[in-house]
């Protein structure tokens, strides 16, 4: 439904600026109806032992980076939870969150007063050590995409062996 959709990483802020806030309120509402699909229906996979096909629905839905971005902004702004692993926590604060950083640039240049995060809506209600799987099946499917190019690779390679030029 979403999965091709691409998101709009840049900050609310940049996109005023840039004429774009269409794309940024587009991609922020998909963002959104992702938090809910986790929030509405984890904790179910999980006590029913459905997990997997959760995951399956959810990357199928939305998208493996969508649903990596999204579950990062749960892991970030929960920095004070300790029950995340360290793994997740690290892949979490790789995602650049732009509204986030423009935040803190605007309260440091005091330019416009009370700016507020306007991703700070996505927020989940969900166990932490529920997200930690569900986000740690996302990190396995992010390692098997990327293997793929080179295992793909490597059959091209066995292939050309003997093949003369």
């Amino acid at each position: 439904m979403y999965a091709t959709y691409p998101i709009y990483y840049p900050s609310s802020f940049y996109a005023r600026l840039h004429d774009e806030l269409k794309l940024w309120r587009e991609s922020k509402k998909i963002n959104l109806e992702l938090a809910d699909f986790i929030n509405t229906k984890a904790a179910d996979a999980h006590y029913d032992r459905t997990m997997p096909d959760f995951i399956k629905e959810l990357t199928d839905t939305f998208g493996l980076e969508r649903s990596v971005f999204v579950m990062s902004r749960f892991v970030v702004a929960a920095d004070w939870d300790k029950r995340y692993d360290k793994d997740v926590r690290e892949r979490a604060e790789r995602v650049d969150f732009q509204d986030m950083k423009e935040v803190e640039r605007q309260r440091e240049e005091n330019n416009i007063p009370n700016y507020e995060d306007r991703s700070g809506d996505i927020f989940s209600n969900v166990h932490p050590c529920i997200l930690n799987v569900i986000f740690r099946s996302l990190m396995k499917m992010e390692r098997e995409q990327i293997n793929l190019p080179q295992a793909d690779a490597d059959r091209g390679s066995e292939l050309d062996e003997g093949a003369e030029i």
